[in-house]
């Protein structure tokens, strides 16, 4: 078998077989509907919300760092029949000499910055592109207990699943310290296998998210257990969260 190393936001193909759309898409569809435009989605990878918003009438520019994910979110967009401007960019360091109603971060996309500084850094960014009264809308991840038994750091028993053409597993392991996960695929297919860079997540804790948000000069208005408006509970999957811009705490 012949194998090859695939950095998942390099592989469009493999990184939607892996992480299949969620149920986020009416929750940040209806809050653009409250806002209006235009809309920034941080993070945007294939399109795969991108799409959905502009066909729900609204303005929409997509940031992502990988180009090769902006390119499948293009095709996407024309094959829709959908105009949304595309820009390659880092979420901790853009600047688009614009301001927009929403600023969206879905799909836990938060969590790829694994430092208290990358976090601030990408908060403070879409700070300075909020309009007034605008919202930043995100989800991330809600820890469990069961995240914090993988705190020996060793690899857990691997996840099998399976798409309509391949057969894969998933590995986890969890570093308590630096509150990172570490995630590896390995997808078996079309006589070959394959396997993606290590993923690393910050895991983001309830108590600290405000702070988090405050040091970057944003409020926590609203926070969800679920994208239906339910309350956080510790059994929550999701902290599903809007924030708005505090002028008094705005660092530039």
């Amino acid at each position: 078998m012949n194998h090859e190393d695939v950095a998942l936001y390099e592989a469009p193909s493999l990184y939607d077989a892996l992480i299949p759309p969620g149920p986020c898409e009416g929750f940040y569809t209806g809050l653009a509907r409250r806002c209006g435009g235009p809309v920034l989605e941080l993070a945007c990878g294939t399109g795969r919300l991108s799409v959905p918003l502009a066909a729900d009438g609204h303005r929409v520019v997509g940031l992502d760092i990988s180009a090769a994910m902006l390119e499948a979110a293009r095709r996407k967009a024309v094959a829709a029949g959908r105009e949304i401007e595309f820009v390659e960019g880092d979420m901790r360091s853009f600047e688009l000499l614009r301001e927009f109603a929403l600023v969206v971060v879905s799909c836990n996309s938060l969590s790829h910055l694994t430092t208290n500084g990358e976090l601030v850094d990408a908060l403070r960014c879409v700070a300075r592109h909020l309009a007034p009264g605008g919202l930043l809308a995100f989800d991330v991840v809600n820890p469990r207990v069961s995240d914090l038994a993988q705190a020996d750091g060793t690899d857990q028993p691997p996840r099998l699943w399976r798409t309509s053409d391949a057969v894969g597993e998933e590995l986890l392991a969890y570093d308590p310290v630096g509150q990172v996960r570490f995630l590896r695929w390995r997808l078996a297919g079309e006589g070959r296998e394959r396997r993606t860079s290590v993923m690393r997540l910050r895991t983001i804790f309830p108590q600290e998210l405000p702070l988090l948000l405050n040091a970057a000069g944003l409020e926590l208005a609203a926070r969800f257990g679920d994208f239906d408006g339910g309350p956080l509970a510790g059994e929550s999957l999701n902290q599903v969260c809007i924030a708005c811009r505090c002028p008094d705490r705005l660092r530039q």
